[in-house]
């Protein structure tokens, strides 16, 4: 038999929360900066006031890959026209409920397919950064 320790740890928890979003206009927000060897674990979005449209998504750019708008949670998991906290999970191909950033330092993105009339919104995310 063959030993095949580890000796990447990670002896840290980041809760990072990012500036109110209130009525966004259609684009792209950048939220939470993420360093390289970041292990994202979960993702939530709390809607506080509901949006006008279910046009938002949780994704991320960067870690050397194409940007996913939605990554975390897609427009049916974040359905800002509903209160209340919503957390990453896989639903589709493309969204999942964590993410490791080991090719390079990433951002958490917001994309906003239809500007909202209403809405008041806070991302939420816990990472451990693994060395």
């Amino acid at each position: 038999m063959a030993d095949f320790y580890t000796s990447r740890f990670a002896d840290n928890v980041r809760l990072a929360k990012s500036r109110s979003i209130l009525t966004p206009a259609a684009g792209i927000l950048n939220l939470v900066r993420l360093p390289k060897n970041a292990f994202v674990k979960k993702v939530w979005l709390k809607v506080i006031t509901v949006g006008s449209s279910d046009t938002i998504s949780i994704g991320w750019i960067g870690n050397g890959e194409t940007a996913q708008a939605a990554g975390f949670l897609s427009t049916d998991i974040a359905k800002v026209t509903v209160a209340g906290m919503k957390e990453s999970t896989k639903d589709t191909l493309v969204s999942e409920s964590s993410k490791y950033f080991s090719g390079a330092s990433g951002s958490l993105t917001m994309t906003i397919g239809t500007t909202q009339t209403t809405g008041s919104f806070l991302v939420f995310c816990e990472y451990s950064v693994i060395y």
